[in-house]
């Protein structure tokens, strides 16, 4: 016998060379990668398809060009901002009256419904409405009404200021003395406050800077706004995998190119995001490529890539709080001017008057979002939390906002962002980029951003994969033995034998374990669960607060503020899971877990 031949091998019923290659880690990558690309295809064919007119609507609801995508003011204001900027009216940029102009040449008449151009009919075909909040003004109209501002009324200022002028201006057959004298009237009446009123510009539209009008110009360029939602759209969808790229940048590896890409597909906001043509992928590639550079000792190069948040200011203000308490000096340095230069870029095109017109439609915004229950119901921000369940959405909204709920939502916000700077200044590790410490300041950063919306939740990944940057500490599970109580009392010792050694425990055989998981990782489990499951589901509870009742607008009943719970977009649920995720992370800071080898 030759001791020196390997073992025959088994013998199975399928050759082993057809599924050995299935464990190796280039197989499970290339399956990843197949996941994602499957992924990714059926989002962005949702997308493309998820405003289509459904084929069991009556012809006088289809629109003309099939989608209505493009027409919603997610995606129609930031087309706008791009195209008042190429069209030459970068100079009236707020200005609701070139807006105006500009809307109508790019959404025609001929792409909306039959009800959009002829009004609505009365006929049976009316009776359901396939989507709620259906409109039947035209698409620019809608756009408008939905944008900040309000619009000047010229010919109700001729009548007011100038009709004392203009009315007598009919003359008697022959008498040209009084027509001469009437006419001098009116023109004395037409004063240049007169010219100036009517001519004065309404102040309004999109929410966005004048930053954002410029990374938005290559979109304006395109004068059709539907396919340039398409192209904003497939490029969203491209941005998520150069973002996995910097997760696995971020992580040194322990996270693969394609599992970071197929987890970033099916997180919270991507879906939504694609589907409205919103930014939160690119501002998600921000974040992680400018941290990225960061934790590789180039801070400058961070910094000025988080200097592009001047198109989005209010999330470059909330993670400016990141490196400002690391004491990252020269990533704030390099920050803050390269947002200062874009925003100096703008000048030539917008000029200076155009940031003060942007600030004023900021103002109107700021005290919308107090009262406005569609916004405060789609906001995940923190303030929006208090408002959702004390405002009585049946009175006008200049009646909603009241004082107590003015001081809870500050209140809740100061928690987060007075924990989060005081737990980091006194515990946190300032030597690590990523971990636990790191964890909790962009958890807080981000949850006190002062306003943002459902699908802006993507952002939300960041802290989570800093977590993930060190598995072993905080995504480790445990165990622990259970050992049941005895169902009957012990008998009585026996005073004539020896006493019992007690019972000794197996070393083999059957035993009651408990099982721990980790916090985080089932945080990352529920909101995997919200958005690809609950979401859809769209469950619905209500519960009174008794307590917080006042009297309605009727003044004979009370009026029980109510928390309307329900699992689709509408209910903040992925924000009460990150606040929890925050306090456990800044608890675990503040025990000094990051340098312990605690569970």
């Amino acid at each position: 016998m030759n001791l020196s031949s390997p073992p025959p091998a088994p013998d199975y019923v399928i050759p082993a060379r057809f599924w050995a290659w299935l464990g190796t880690p280039r197989a499970v990558s290339g399956l990843l990668w197949l996941a994602a690309l499957v992924s990714a295809g059926v989002i962005a064919y949702r997308a493309y398809t998820w405003f289509d007119d459904s084929p069991l609507l009556p012809t006088e609801r289809h629109r003309g060009d099939g989608n209505g995508g493009h027409a919603q003011i997610d995606f129609g204001g930031q087309w706008l901002m791009g195209r008042m900027l190429v069209t030459g009216h970068g100079q009236e940029l707020y200005h609701r009256q070139r807006q105006w102009e500009v809307l109508r040449e790019g959404y025609p008449e001929r792409a909306e419904t039959p009800l959009q151009r002829v009004g609505p009919r009365t006929d049976h075909y009316l009776i359901t409405a396939p989507r709620p909040g259906e409109h039947f003004a035209h698409d620019a109209d809608n756009l408008m009404g939905w944008f900040m501002g309000t619009d000047n009324d010229p010919v109700r200022e001729w009548r007011i200021s100038g009709g004392a002028g203009v009315a007598p201006l009919p003359v008697p057959c022959g008498d040209q003395f009084t027509g001469v004298a009437l006419a001098a009237h009116a023109d004395a009446q037409a004063t240049s406050e007169l010219v100036t009123t009517v001519q004065k510009p309404s102040i309004g539209g999109p929410l966005y800077p004048p930053v954002h009008a410029l990374f938005y110009a290559p979109l304006g360029l395109i004068d059709d706004p539907q396919r340039a939602y398409r192209v904003l759209q497939g490029f969203s969808v491209l941005v998520v995998f150069a973002a996995g790229l910097a997760v696995n940048l971020l992580t040194r590896g322990r996270i693969w190119w394609s599992a970071a890409t197929l987890g970033l597909l099916l997180f919270p906001g991507t879906r939504g995001a694609v589907d409205l043509g919103q930014n939160p992928a690119l501002s998600l590639c921000i974040v992680l490529w400018g941290w990225v550079l960061a934790t590789r000792g180039r801070p400058v190069a961070g910094g000025m890539v988080w200097g592009l948040f001047a198109f989005k200011p209010v999330w470059g203000l909330a993670f400016f709080l990141v490196p400002l308490l690391l004491r990252q000096w020269r990533f704030c340095a390099a920050m803050v001017l390269t947002g200062a230069a874009l925003g100096a870029l703008t000048l030539p095109f917008v000029g200076l008057h155009s940031w003060f017109d942007w600030l004023e439609v900021g103002k109107e915004a700021t005290e919308l979002y107090k009262v406005n229950e569609n916004w405060i119901h789609l906001s995940r921000d923190l303030q929006g939390i208090p408002r959702r369940i004390l405002h009585d959405f049946t009175l006008p909204e200049k009646e909603r906002d009241k004082p107590l709920t003015n001081r809870l939502a500050w209140g809740l916000w100061g928690v987060v962002f007075g924990g989060t700077v005081l737990v980091y200044l006194r515990r946190g590790d300032r030597t690590k980029l990523t971990g636990l410490s790191a964890g909790m300041l962009f958890l807080g950063a981000y949850l006190t951003c002062f306003h943002f919306m459902y699908y802006d939740v993507l952002l939300s990944a960041v802290p989570l994969v800093l977590l993930l940057a060190d598995p072993r500490r905080h995504f480790r599970t445990s165990t622990f033995e259970i050992t049941p109580a005895p169902s009957e009392p012990p008998l009585p010792p026996d005073s004539r034998g020896l006493p019992s050694a007690g019972r000794e425990p197996a070393m083999f055989g059957a035993r009651m374990l408990g099982y721990v998981n980790s916090f985080p990782l089932t945080a990352l489990a529920l909101l995997y669960l919200i958005e690809n499951s609950l979401s859809g589901l769209d469950l619905n509870a209500t519960v009174g607060v008794g307590f917080f009742a006042s009297p309605a607008a009727d003044a004979t009943t009370l009026s029980t503020p109510q928390v309307k719970v329900n699992t689709g977009i509408r209910s903040p649920l992925d924000t009460y899971v990150l606040l929890a995720l925050w306090g456990w992370c800044a608890w675990r800071v503040a025990r000094w877990d990051e340098t312990s080898d605690g569970p």
